[in-house]
Order: structure tokens, then C-alpha cells, then sequence
């Protein structure tokens, strides 16, 4: 009975015929000599024995070889070797969480640590990868093109350089050019880039390297939304594209803004800077200007980069500020308010002449209409009108009423007719 068991467990193994790696561990030599060795290593992650394949890589990069199963690594859509996402060379940990963020991505679930557990998790496990399922879930858009945005996926063979020699730390190495370690002092024993481990980076729960790309990422965000709070606010749904460099820039139209931008919304307008390389456009949601933010930045336009950004609206009550992109011509950076006009009749302690200035008189008919007001106010005759707003014949003071003045002509403002609210009484004549 015990053969047969054994025999069944191992029918279970992992026999795979090449590795599941990335580029940047395979190296930057075309040519590749591998060695395969079955059943020659235990997961560290399932502890399942697999299939261990090692080569080196690349002409000057180290002997590599992989770390877990290619069952673990296609449920998390990892490299075996250095556990980074395959399709935007993200660590899991940043990969998840902004998935988590988005509302999309599956649940993380723990390996199981007994054996009759952890065969059937192994058996689950295989059971959904043939069904095309995995780890990872659905991914939205949105998810998507943040992610497409935050995608490293150049070639980085600097990670497969040679570890550091500890016989020349200690000064003991005598192999000289001829050694295979690098001779460089290790950095500080408290680094925690030197405490790195498989089984956590493959969970995303202890990773250095993740969280200095999320603080990196964090600080990027509080930078632009510091700037967007100097005296801003963002819009609604309208972003701001620009292109990378200096001028010359390339002939930008509307036909070509819109067939890049119109799968992520209705765009209502599209306004456009031509001599300073930037441009406006406008939807209808703002659920489709974050889409196209997020996947447009840093992409090319014309054979040329762009930085796609949220639109800066002035904020509440200074309509006059410019939008982000264009410049104040103004000459005046600080607010100006219109102080209201006084009431007909009444006096506005804005009018008040600072000290060191001198009154400018108005003109005859001005004033003789602010006297026959005062007059009015006073208790004067009812034989003595005073004119309505809106211009009109305007008649002298003191004399005779069938000789009177042209007065020029003036706008009629309702709302500063005092008799149209019920103020006054309409006069009768």
C-alpha cells in the first residue's frame, strides 16, 4: 500500500518542457543553453516537486534558475524566476492593489500546510487553470489602463547581475577577474532590500521593492494634486494633452485627437493650441475622461509623446482664471470684485474720496438731477418730476416746464428701476 501511495503522489508532480520566465531573466543572449533537471526542487510556495530548469543569463548575468512551479506561477500570471507580472512587469503587491483599488482582481488565497490539504488545492488549482481561470480575475478597464500606465516592460538585465563576492569582503579572494561573484562591498546589513523572500512576493505581503514603487507612485499623485489645489480645481470631464519637448510641434487636427479618443467617451468638444502643442477635449462623463487619462498618458500622438492630464477649472468665484495649459495675459494675477451699485437716491459708502484725492465735478446735467432729488426728498413741490431711469427729456430746474434740455442718451437697466420691484410708486406721468 505504501508504493502505491507514493507512486500516486508522484503521479501529481510537476514535468513541464520549458520554464515559464520573462524576458529580463532569460537574458540578453539569443542563445540559450539550459539544463533540465526533473523533479530536482520543491515549490516554495505549493512545496510540490517540479521540474528545474537553469541557464545563465546572459553573457555577464549570473546562473539562474527557477524558483517555484509553473502551476503557481501561471495561477498569479508570474515569472517563475523572479515573481514579476508577465503581461506589465509589475510586482504582485502593486499589481493587486491596484486592482483592488479598482474594484476588479480575485481574492488571495493561502496555500494550505498539510499534505492531503494541499493536493487538493494543488488539484483545484489545476482544475481552474485548464478552465482558462486563475488567481488574478477580471480585470476592468480602468484597472487595465492604470496599469497599462504604470507597465515597466522593458528588459532590466542589471537584475541578473552576479551576487557579491564574500571573500573579497572579507579580503580573502584571490581569483581576481576570474571570479564569478562581483566585487563590491555589501551594502548595510539592516537594507531591506537584501531580506527578500520568494514565498512573500509571491503573496505580496512583505516587498521592499513594491512598496518603494507604491511610495514612488504616492508621491507622483500628492505632487499633482498639489498643484491642482494652487488655485485650481479639477474639471469636469475635460482633459488637457500636450506634447513631449519643445516646439516645433507636429500639425495637430481634430480628426486626429478624436481617433484617438473617441473609444473611451462621447467627446462633446475639442479645442485646440496648435502653435503651443496642446489641446482640450471635453466629455460628456467623467468616468470616460479618467478612462482616457489613464490610458493615453504617455503614449505617442503623431509619431510624438504626450502628456494627457485632468483639465484645471478655476475655482469657485474666480471664473477669470486660466485654465491649465493657458497663460494669464492679464497682467493681474489677483481677484478684482465689482462692488455693487447704490440704490437710486441713496448713497454708497464707496463713493467715500480717500484723503490726498481730489473730487472730479460732474457734469451740469448730472448734477442738476442730483439736486432736484434731493429736493424731491426733502418735501419739494409735486409740480417738480424726477426723471425715470432710462434717459429721456430731462427738465430744468426753475424754469418754465415747456422749455426743456436734451439730455444724451442713456441705457434703460431694469434693475435699476426702483419702481419695478414696488420700491416707489410708478410716477403718473
Amino acid at each position: 500500500m505504501s508504493k502505491v501511495k507514493r507512486d500516486d503522489n508522484k503521479a501529481k508532480w510537476e514535468d513541464t518542457e520549458f520554464p515559464l520566465v520573462c524576458e529580463t531573466c532569460l537574458g540578453d543572449n539569443p542563445y540559450i543553453r539550459m539544463t533540465k533537471e526533473p523533479f530536482g526542487k520543491k515549490c516554495q510556495v505549493c512545496e510540490t516537486p517540479f521540474t528545474v530548469f537553469a541557464w545563465q543569463a546572459g553573457s555577464k548575468g549570473r546562473l539562474k534558475r527557477v524558483e517555484i512551479c509553473r502551476s503557481c506561477a501561471q495561477a498569479k500570471n508570474v515569472c517563475q524566476v523572479c515573481i514579476y507580472d508577465l503581461q506589465y512587469g509589475l510586482n504582485v503587491k502593486v499589481r493587486d492593489k491596484i486592482l483592488k483599488e479598482y474594484g476588479s482582481g480575485g481574492p488571495a488565497s493561502a496555500v494550505p500546510q498539510s499534505l492531503a490539504n494541499r493536493a487538493w488545492y494543488t488539484a483545484q488549482q489545476e482544475r481552474a487553470l485548464s478552465q482558462g481561470q486563475n488567481m488574478v480575475g477580471e480585470v476592468n478597464a480602468l484597472a487595465a489602463a492604470k496599469l497599462q500606465e504604470m507597465a515597466n516592460m522593458e528588459p532590466r538585465y542589471e537584475r541578473n547581475m552576479a551576487k557579491l563576492c564574500t571573500f573579497f569582503a572579507r579580503g580573502e579572494c584571490n581569483r581576481g577577474d576570474t571570479c564569478p561573484f562581483r566585487h563590491e562591498m555589501p551594502r548595510d546589513r539592516n537594507d531591506p532590500f537584501a531580506k527578500q523572500n520568494t514565498k512573500d512576493r509571491f503573496f505580496g505581503t512583505n516587498d521592499p521593492v513594491a512598496n518603494k514603487i507604491l511610495g514612488r507612485q504616492r508621491r507622483r499623485d500628492e505632487a499633482a494634486m498639489k498643484e491642482d489645489a494652487d488655485g485650481y480645481d479639477k474639471a469636469r470631464a475635460t482633459l488637457y494633452l500636450r506634447f513631449q519637448g519643445d516646439a516645433p510641434y507636429p500639425n495637430l487636427t481634430e480628426p486626429d485627437i478624436r481617433d484617438q479618443f473617441y473609444a473611451f467617451g462621447e467627446i462633446v468638444s475639442v479645442r485646440i493650441q496648435a502653435d503651443k502643442g496642446q489641446a482640450f477635449v471635453e466629455y460628456t462623463e467623467p468616468d470616460a475622461t479618467e478612462l482616457a487619462i489613464a490610458s493615453m498618458n504617455r503614449k505617442t500622438l503623431l509619431d510624438r509623446q504626450i502628456q494627457v492630464k485632468w483639465a484645471r477649472a478655476p475655482k469657485r468665484g474666480d471664473v477669470e482664471g486660466p485654465k491649465r495649459g493657458e497663460e494669464d495675459t492679464s497682467g493681474n494675477s489677483q481677484v478684482t470684485t465689482v462692488k455693487p451699485l447704490a440704490p437710486p437716491g441713496s448713497f454708497s459708502k464707496s463713493h467715500i474720496i480717500p484723503k490726498g484725492l481730489t473730487a472730479v465735478k460732474p457734469p451740469a446735467h448730472v448734477a442738476a438731477i442730483a439736486a432736484a432729488r434731493r429736493k424731491n426728498a426733502s418735501g419739494a413741490p409735486s409740480g417738480v418730476s424726477v426723471p425715470r431711469p432710462g434717459g429721456g427729456p430731462i427738465r430744468r430746474i426753475g424754469t418754465d416746464s415747456a422749455k426743456r434740455v436734451a439730455a444724451p442718451s442713456k441705457p434703460y437697466y431694469p434693475s435699476s428701476d426702483p419702481s419695478r420691484l414696488g420700491t416707489k410708486a410708478p410716477d403718473p406721468s
